[in-house]
């Protein structure tokens, strides 16, 4: 009852005050674009699916997001998963930080991305995509893993509406020293509104009074999948990786809501058949 009444407090926070500063519109792929200096967020994120087991489950991952400066953002994530017959688990924590190094307006604007994550094995949210499914990079009968993710992010703006990106991510097992090779590429397109603001260092401004209107619209494509790890060697290969393909909407409102959904769909025997992604936010 307790763990029902905190998860339930903790969703109508995130529900109230969120934002999703270097995403754009898409959950694994990051851009280019940091939070502004002093702008705090709180967001929330689902994943709905069907394990390996095809047993369906939630997963869920609670951020906060401040602007330390225009280049540097820093975020917190707590995670935790629900399976039908189960108890809800809490499954860990993260601590990111990325830096962006040059002003917008550099070509392939590169961002350095360093985040320790401390997850017991059960966690289910799907923040990122790596290695193969044929070696295990953890310590065998471990529950609990400490990671080291970095990534290197390239990204470019082409228009005010128009911008695409790449990451290349490693996630090295701080007990066996292996590593996980993975990947994300896509792009962020403005429908609606005035695109990303490449001059204010975020893509959203806080929420402002007056009457509730779609401000913008945003859709996002990503392609994410496992790249191999450093026992076996790095390889795409459809029999031994993940793959995905995720299509994505954000919807920032007039008060400062900014709601998004998406369907990311496995590309690969070794996939996930499908994953249906929400987030709700809120920056101030």
């Amino acid at each position: 009852m307790k763990k029902t009444t905190l998860l339930t407090s903790l969703c109508a926070i995130a529900f109230s005050s969120c934002a999703w500063a270097g995403n754009g519109a898409n959950f694994v792929l990051y851009n280019h674009h940091t939070e502004k200096a002093g702008n705090t967020a709180v967001m929330l994120m689902n994943d709905f699916a069907r394990d390996e087991n095809s047993q369906p489950y939630s997963a869920q991952m609670l951020m906060v997001e401040r602007g330390i400066t225009d280049k540097w953002t820093s975020e917190f994530m707590v995670e935790g998963q629900k399976t039908p017959g189960e108890r809800y688990l809490y499954t860990g924590w993260r601590w990111e930080n990325r830096y962006r190094l040059f002003d917008y307006g550099t070509f392939l604007n590169p961002v350095l991305y360093v985040e320790w994550e401390n997850l017991k094995t059960t966690t289910k949210y799907q923040m990122e995509v790596s290695g193969r499914t044929d070696s295990e990079s953890g310590e065998p009968g471990a529950t609990s893993e400490g990671i080291l993710e970095t990534r290197l992010i390239l990204g470019h703006d082409f228009s005010d509406r128009f911008n695409t990106s790449f990451n290349w991510i490693n996630e090295t097992n701080s007990r066996t020293k292996a590593t996980d090779y993975g990947y994300a590429l896509g792009l962020n397109y403005g429908l609606l509104g005035a695109g990303h603001d490449t001059e204010s260092h975020a893509h959203h401004t806080p929420g402002s009074p007056g009457s509730l209107a779609i401000r913008e619209l945003t859709l996002g494509v990503e392609l994410y999948g496992g790249l191999g790890n450093s026992k076996k060697g790095i390889t795409a290969s459809s029999n031994v990786t993940e793959q995905y393909l995720g299509v994505n909407l954000v919807s920032h409102l007039s008060n400062g809501l900014m709601l998004q959904a998406g369907l990311a769909s496995g590309l690969t025997s070794q996939s996930q058949r499908g994953l249906l992604r929400f987030m709700a936010g809120y920056d101030f």
